[in-house]
Parts: C-alpha cells; structure tokens; sequence
C-alpha cells in the first residue's frame, strides 16, 4: 500500500481539529479554533449543522443495522470525537446491535496518536484513506488481530460511514464507483457532504477561504453533483435531504438554516427492491 497521511503540523488548522471545535469537543489547537470562527463569521449555524452531521451519522447508522441485519460497520474519517459530548456512531450503533463490530479509519497523524494514548471509545483507530481503498479494506489488523479474527467478511454487507469526508476529496465520484465494485451486494454508504445549492455564493466563498487556512481544502457541491455521487446506488426514504430532515420515518425534522447546509443520504449496493419505510424517496 502507498497510503498517503496527514503528518504531525500543529502551525495549519486540520479538519479533525476543526469539527471537534464545533462539536464543542477540547481537543483543537488555536489554528483549529481560527479557522473554525473563521467560518462561523461567514456562516453562523456551522456549530450547529455539525452537531445536526454528527448526530445524522450515528442515526443513520443505527438504522443501517437495524434494517438490514449488517453487523460489520467502517467509520472512516473519524477525526477527534472521544471528548464531544454526543453519541458517536461506535455508541449508537452498539446500542442499536450489541454484537456488531465496529472500526474506525483515519490517515490524520493527530488523530491516530490521539486514539492510541487514549484508549478508549473506539477500540482502536486504524491507519486508512478513503481514496485508497486497499488501506482500508485490505488492512492487516483485519486478518491478524485476535479480536477481529472471524469478524470481518468482505464477501457479505458491510456499512461504511463517510461523514463530512468527500467534500475534502477533489475526485468524490471516483470513491463512490471504487465503493460500488468492490463492496458486496447489500452494502451500505452513509454519506454526508457540505452543498453549495441554497446558499450564497459570498458564504460559500468564505468558508472556503477559511479552509484554505488548514491542510485540507473544501469543496461545496451542488445538490445534483451530490446527487450523482450515488448512481448505481439506489436510495431508500428519505433520500437525499439535509441531514437535520434524515429519518426514514420522518419523526426526525430540525431546522435547516441557509447559511450552511449539509446533505445527507444512505446508499444501497443491492440490485432487488429497497425498503421505503416512511413513504416514497424525497426530492429536493
């Protein structure tokens, strides 16, 4: 494997840093808090649509293995949220299936230091980039380490959970079609990702400029550039809607504020008949 990583450098703001300060976490550094506010000023909700992402992808989660019986579930990207006062998807999908196995991925040196001296939440962060797939789903600790020996079977359903993760990839759709050829049938993606659609082009371009600051750029898509993400996936209700509006029986609805929207949806790898719980698929 030739896997990129983000080194050690505390003098740029990372993503990780980032989202633990709007999550209200402890674990960020003054570039981290500068290029946060930095976005707040352009954008006054982004704490709160963070939460609201957070809150989606353990949500989202939970039901993934409710619905369809999946056990094996990949939170890649998991940044720093050991100290964030919400339910990480770890918690929320253990609650939901005891006996499912879950796995944490990120290439952020931070973020695997931080995991290691630790110890706890997630049981151990793993070294893997989502834009080389062979680091994740090739990993050697999957194989080889005793307490996961039997657990994980490439060959059936899995759940991989990409929250805010491919508005920093310059190639999205790339992933998403890497995704769909090497996943099993009945797979599963929960996907979240920042829209450009619905705000203004002067926020937008601030927030960006904000990120600029940091290691990581941002890229705010269109809803119908999102929308494409999933081709060849198929969507069950509620589709793709912002992530304050995802539940597939509608009972979860919050605000959602236009100077910052995130849009999410769960994608499906099966050719047969998706579940519609709650009604017909949503439009935006």
């Amino acid at each position: 494997m030739n896997l990129p990583e983000i080194p050690l450098d505390f003098d740029r703001a990372r993503p990780a840093g980032v989202y633990n300060y709007y999550l209200d976490g402890k674990t960020w550094t003054a570039k981290d808090r500068e290029t946060a506010e930095a976005v707040i000023q352009n954008a006054p909700e982004a704490r709160e649509v963070a939460k609201e992402n957070f809150l989606f992808a353990g949500r989202a989660a939970s039901w993934v293995v409710t619905e369809f019986g999946i056990r094996q579930v990949f939170d890649v990207g998991v940044g720093l949220t050991d100290d964030v006062p919400l339910d990480s998807v770890e918690t929320c999908v253990l609650q939901a299936a005891p006996d499912a196995t879950v796995l944490a991925f990120d290439n952020d040196e931070v973020v695997l230091v931080h995991a290691r001296a630790l110890r706890r939440g997630y049981r151990r962060v793993l070294r893997g980039d989502i834009t080389d797939l062979d680091s994740i789903l090739n990993h050697p600790d999957l194989t080889s380490r005793p307490d996961l020996v039997g657990r994980i079977d490439l060959t059936k359903p899995i759940v991989i959970v990409l929250a805010a993760v491919l508005h920093f990839v310059d190639d999205a759709a790339a992933v998403m079609a890497q995704l769909r050829e090497r996943l099993a049938p009945g797979s599963v993606v929960i996907l979240s990702h920042a829209t450009e659609t619905g705000t203004s082009a002067k926020r937008v371009a601030g927030m960006t400029k904000a990120y600029e600051r940091g290691n990581s750029s941002i890229i705010f898509r269109s809803v119908e550039e999102i929308a494409a993400l999933a081709d060849g996936w198929d969507l069950p209700s509620p589709g793709l809607v912002d992530v304050q509006l995802w539940s597939p029986d509608g009972s979860y609805a919050k605000e959602v504020h236009d100077s910052v929207r995130v849009l999410g949806m769960a994608a499906v790898l099966r050719s047969g008949p998706v579940p519609q719980p709650g009604g017909d698929r949503a439009a935006l």
